[in-house]
């Protein structure tokens, strides 16, 4: 399966005391399917994944891959700080029909690329060999960084990482990663307002949470790139700018879960330590919704 396209990285709606909304969650996942994504990315950073419990996380996990019913694949992150819990997850999301994984490079602890390296080769190890997982590297929460070279070492030593999601700013060394990567290799970004350019140097796609609101805008940018149609596509990117500017790049859950209120569905409540936006807030995120909505 080639994994490419807008890939939405889905968020977790709460109830008000901090229960999985899980009417809403399924609610939503159904919304972006109909809305063209080509893929679902849960339990990542735009769904509060570190807030989850590891039993939470594998309940998002069977819900997502029971509502999507293999329409578009499901990659589920699995990352946790401890090796042995992102095995239990990986294995589980394999064992429920997923079509492939994520994990985030360790994190919390400083560690050196021989031991990033470790971690994912005992990942590789746990689940089968034609089991697609992409390694996750986002140094802006993580500490510790995925670098070209190490990326290549991890595609050379296993038959199942063939991809990176990259949330890093680093245009530079995106492009080194790509100038280097073997035929089949996916990049998918991470951050929205580098969508379009990295398709020009040849990513494969977009990991968004913004996309849980708007999905429509990366969904066209994707289309209107494959048919080479750059001007109408550009048009869509800088949809995606005034997006990025409104939404903080999504370092605010829950502008994001107002935006998704806004389309009509349940965004939900963030979860403890996390801060749900004022009413006069969200107020004004919808007069600049509707500007972003009309250009």
């Amino acid at each position: 399966m080639k994994h490419e396209g807008v890939y939405t990285a889905l968020i977790t709606p709460f109830h008000e005391d901090g229960r999985i909304d899980f009417e809403a969650m399924e609610n939503h996942v159904d919304f972006l399917v109909r809305k063209g994504v080509n893929g679902i990315f849960p339990n990542g950073t735009t769904g509060e994944m570190p807030l989850l419990s590891i039993e939470e996380r594998k309940q998002v996990a069977e819900l997502v891959v029971r509502v999507v019913d293999k329409r578009v694949p499901v990659v589920v992150h699995v990352g946790d700080i401890s090796t042995q819990r992102t095995i239990e997850l990986a294995q589980h999301a394999e064992k429920i029909g997923a079509n492939g994984i994520s994990a985030i490079c360790p994190y919390f602890y400083g560690v050196d690329d021989k031991e990033i390296i470790g971690h994912y080769h005992q990942i590789s190890k746990a689940v089968s060999d034609d089991f697609f997982i992409f390694a996750y590297t986002i140094p802006s929460n993580g500490r510790n960084h995925i670098t070209p070279q190490t990326m290549l070492e991890l595609w050379n030593s296993t038959p199942n990482i063939r991809g990176l999601k990259n949330s890093s700013d680093n245009f530079s060394e995106m492009q080194r990663l790509l100038n280097l990567a073997p035929e089949g290799f996916s990049l998918m970004m991470g951050p929205d307002h580098l969508f379009l350019a990295g398709l020009h140097i040849g990513a494969a796609g977009n990991v968004s949470g913004l996309s849980n609101a708007f999905p429509e805008f990366y969904v066209r940018l994707f289309e209107l790139f494959k048919q080479g149609n750059y001007a109408e596509a550009k048009k869509e990117q800088r949809k995606i700018e005034e997006l990025v500017h409104v939404l903080r790049s999504g370092a605010k859950p829950s502008l994001i879960k107002r935006s998704v209120d806004y389309r009509g569905l349940v965004g939900g409540y963030v979860r403890a330590p996390l801060s749900n936006i004022s009413q006069d807030e969200v107020t004004q995120l919808y007069k600049q919704l509707e500007k972003i909505e009309a250009m």
